[in-house]
């Protein structure tokens, strides 16, 4: 049975009690901050994210010398980027993946309450090594900590991640993640109050089902027309813009936390379909640049792999059809 919340309860106990839930799950191991050994793989593991979508070839994380991370990390982060140490994570408690005597890789999570809503489970530092990949070890880590979250009574999963981190980006809308914003990177939510999207792909059409409904009566629905979109609402969808948002109830579909056209968006993108309806919208894509409609995430998606180039790093993401994209010095 999910704990019932109690509103006095400080994040602080939330933070007891997860770590006392996760203590039963074989698949986590508390890191132990202490340990040199432990350290230095943690922060190599915390590099070789970044290092993995940013040059052609990156280092095994487990080959790294404190002098090797020094190295990687003055060519491969920006000034504002340092990896990740377990004994100072801002709240996040760090856990080994373990199976089998088996170190598999990463993960770190903290309870925390932004003030509206639920606390949530914030998950960061997901890292896999290469053999451990496409092995169902990810969907296990997700599982074992929606469990925890849920005993808890929390409000759900969140996490952070950035649009040139492709793999990520797909493993997390796999997983069923909702886009809460793309404001300075990806930030993603799943609300165990919403219910289950899909996305059907059949004959030049893309659609957002939601619940129960079926592909034909989806919550959204995207055709292609050269490097145009073309965007069809099949119900009132809250989308970021006030006159748009309407009772998505009175038609019969379930109402959402979170909502569909930013995470649809996010799907399009990914699959590397046009994100422009028209000039009209495209004029107002400033509107929509912390979230909202498609136009917004082409803009920002210009932006990020701006500044991702003008940093010197590799860019490895699908080309948006009708986008234009400009260096870093135009924006």
């Amino acid at each position: 049975m999910p704990r019932v919340r109690d509103r006095d309860d400080p994040t602080e106990r939330y933070n007891a009690d997860l770590a006392d839930c996760l203590a039963a799950v074989p698949l986590l191991r508390p890191a132990a901050p202490g340990s040199p050994a432990q350290r230095r793989l943690w922060r190599a593991c915390e590099l070789c994210t970044y290092l993995e979508y940013r040059f052609d070839a990156a280092p095994d994380p487990r080959s790294l010398t404190d002098e090797a991370i020094h190295d990687w990390a003055r060519r491969g982060l920006t000034d504002g980027e340092v990896p990740g140490d377990p004994a100072d994570l801002l709240g996040y408690r760090p856990y080994w993946l373990v199976q089998d005597g088996t170190c598999l890789g990463t993960v770190a999570v903290m309870v925390r309450d932004l003030g509206w809503g639920q606390p949530c489970l914030w998950i960061a530092s997901l890292y896999l090594f290469p053999e451990g990949r496409r092995s169902g070890c990810g969907t296990r880590v997700m599982a074992a900590l929606e469990g925890a979250a849920r005993h808890l009574g929390l409000g759900g999963l969140r996490l952070e991640t950035a649009w040139p981190w492709q793999g990520a980006v797909r493993f997390y809308l796999q997983q069923g993640f909702w886009v809460a914003n793309w404001k300075h990177g990806l930030s993603l939510v799943r609300y165990f109050a919403d219910p289950p999207y899909r996305i059907r792909h059949d004959e030049g059409r893309m659609a957002f089902v939601v619940g129960t409904a079926t592909a034909d009566n989806a919550r959204i629905a995207a055709r292609r027309r050269g490097d145009t979109l073309i965007w069809e609402e099949h119900a009132p969808v809250g989308n970021g813009d006030d006159d748009a948002d309407a009772d998505a109830d009175a038609a019969g579909e379930p109402e959402t936390l979170a909502s569909p056209a930013p995470t649809f968006a996010l799907w399009l993108a990914v699959c590397g379909w046009p994100l422009i309806r028209g000039p009209r919208e495209w004029e107002r894509r400033y509107h929509w640049s912390d979230t909202g409609m498609p136009e917004g995430l082409a803009y920002k998606i210009t932006v990020f792999e701006a500044y991702t180039r003008r940093c010197g790093f590799r860019v490895d993401t699908p080309r948006i059809p009708g986008l234009v994209y400009p260096p870093w010095e135009e924006l």
